[in-house]
């Protein structure tokens, strides 16, 4: 009703406007020259600078405005807060599809934000384009690789990923547990080393399987840290393991061109800055809050903003 409203006076006063221009339009006003004509060569040369200072200074002068236009500008310029609800109104949902483990769970997350999925939701929400993050969290504590494989390979999410136009992806940690607990009075780097293998040709599998049911949502491929860090200062054997299966999940985001990797592995590296749960194995809320921040960094380096507004619309509404 208030828009109405304002419509129908901004309607008035263009009218209105528009007599006094069409009135004015032959009217001119001839001033009149207030500096005597010279005389004599010497009044001549005078006349000359003046002239060439007054025309360096009329270019270095803007245009100026009249009445009528700075009127009309105040009345039907669009403000900040027009362009502001344009956007509003054009803005897309984007649906969230997060897979993974712990991490993606947000186990350890005091505050039961959801961990870094519903921190990014709500960073994302920020974006112009969006107006809605719909999120799906089908995070599960104590998931390995072997057994989100299965679950991708047997089509239980096949209706998620199809609808989803952005996907994570936390997956390793406890594939490395799982070796840790079998021989922990006894590890070996041969162990880790054998798994490895075995681990990178199942999460290449993991994302073909997501690929073959979404060839173009964006996909956050995030790494994980090692937990054993905080026990000693000093770098250790396990670090290197560590950062051997992240390369795993770098080098498949590497290999398809709307993915993008997220490292975290040095977010975790002390507890000097509390971002541990009492548990001195998942994140806090404030370690939660350190993976969005990364995982927001990772996305502007790799363009992910663009290639989301494309996923959801938003990019063809602004080439219209």
């Amino acid at each position: 009703m208030e828009g109405g409203q304002m419509n129908i006076w901004r309607m008035l006063i263009l009218s209105c406007l528009t007599v006094l221009v069409l009135s004015g339009c032959e009217i001119s006003i001839d001033e009149p020259n207030p500096q005597a004509e010279p005389e004599g060569e010497q009044a001549g040369t005078e006349q000359d600078m003046s002239q060439d200072e007054q025309q360096t200074e009329n270019e270095e002068k803007p245009p100026s405005r009249n009445v009528l236009t700075q009127i009309f500008e105040h009345f039907f310029e669009p403000t900040p807060e027009d362009l502001r609800q344009i956007d509003d109104e054009d803005a897309k949902q984007l649906q969230y599809l997060a897979l993974g483990d712990s991490l993606t769970a947000g186990v350890g997350d005091e505050y039961s934000e959801d961990g870094f999925v519903g921190r990014l939701a709500d960073s994302l929400e920020a974006w112009p384009s969006i107006s809605e993050v719909e999120v799906d969290n089908r995070g599960k504590r104590g998931r390995r690789s072997d057994q989100l494989l299965k679950l991708v390979k047997k089509g239980h999410y096949d209706e998620e990923l199809q609808e989803a136009q952005l996907i994570s992806v936390t997956m390793g940690g406890n594939d490395v547990m799982k070796i840790v607990r079998k021989d922990l009075l006894n590890l070996k780097r041969d162990a880790f080393d054998k798994e490895l293998q075995a681990y990178k040709k199942r999460y290449s599998k993991i994302i073909a399987g997501i690929r073959e049911k979404n060839p173009t949502a964006p996909l956050l491929l995030i790494g994980f840290y090692n937990p054993f860090s905080i026990v000693t200062n000093e770098a250790n054997e396990f670090d290197s393991i560590i950062t051997e299966w992240n390369k795993v999940i770098e080098d498949v985001a590497s290999e398809d061109g709307n993915a993008c990797y997220v490292s975290v592995e040095d977010l975790f590296v002390s507890n000097k800055e509390l971002v541990y749960h009492t548990d001195f194995f998942h994140p806090n809320a404030k370690g939660y809050e350190k993976m969005n921040e990364r995982i927001l960094e990772a996305m502007e380096k790799c363009g992910m903003e663009e290639k989301i507004n494309k996923e959801i619309g938003f990019e063809e509404w602004q080439n219209e």
